[in-house]
């Protein structure tokens, strides 16, 4: 099956989730994220703010600010560029973006990719190699791609998105572990 395909398939299951499921589920997904002690240590977190049925994980967007811990959100500046802002309020530092997802205002303080220690990334598909397939743009994968070394990205997807196997590309930037509600991958060799 080809990357459009997949994508097409994906999404459409995702939409059809039971809202009672998502609640479930990204309640599940959000207490195993606050127990990985990479979380617990890292200092500057990029996470996100779920759209549609993708994994709430706004309950432990909240989680990190009360953690004193620096959050950071993405805003899409272009058709093919996001960049990253701090967030110390979420009730009043995020408006509705071009994709109708909540992100950080531009009056919040920009941050450079290599200064963050943790990335939360949502997909619309994961594999047992870390492999991670997004909507397409590339926003992430070139984020990401200017992250520090020693940065770790994990993953965050319901356990249908999760495959053997996923197409990929060249530029395609891989996750290091994939929590879902049933468990936690550990990737090695990424």
């Amino acid at each position: 099956m080809d990357k459009s395909q997949l994508r097409k398939e994906i999404s459409q299951k995702r939409r059809m989730l039971d809202d009672d499921f998502v609640k479930n589920a990204s309640h599940i997904i959000v207490e195993t994220l606050k127990n990985l002690s990479e979380l617990r240590t890292a200092n500057i977190v990029l996470s996100y703010m779920p759209y549609g049925k993708e994994v709430d994980i706004s309950p432990l967007n909240r989680w990190i600010l009360d953690q004193g811990k620096i959050l950071c959100l993405p805003r899409v500046v272009s058709p093919t560029e996001m960049e990253v802002r701090i967030v110390k309020d979420l009730e009043n530092g995020l408006s509705k973006g071009s994709f109708g997802i909540w992100e950080p205002t531009a009056e919040n303080e920009l941050i450079d990719a290599a200064r963050i220690n943790l990335a939360l990334v949502p997909g619309l598909a994961f594999d047992k190699s870390g492999n991670r397939m997004g909507h397409g743009a590339g926003y992430y994968d070139r984020f990401l791609s200017a992250c520090s070394k020693s940065a770790l990205f994990v993953g965050v997807a319901y356990r249908f998105q999760v495959f053997d196997s996923i197409p990929t590309d060249l530029y395609d930037v891989r996750v290091h572990k994939i929590v879902t509600e049933k468990h936690s991958i550990v990737l090695t060799g990424i």
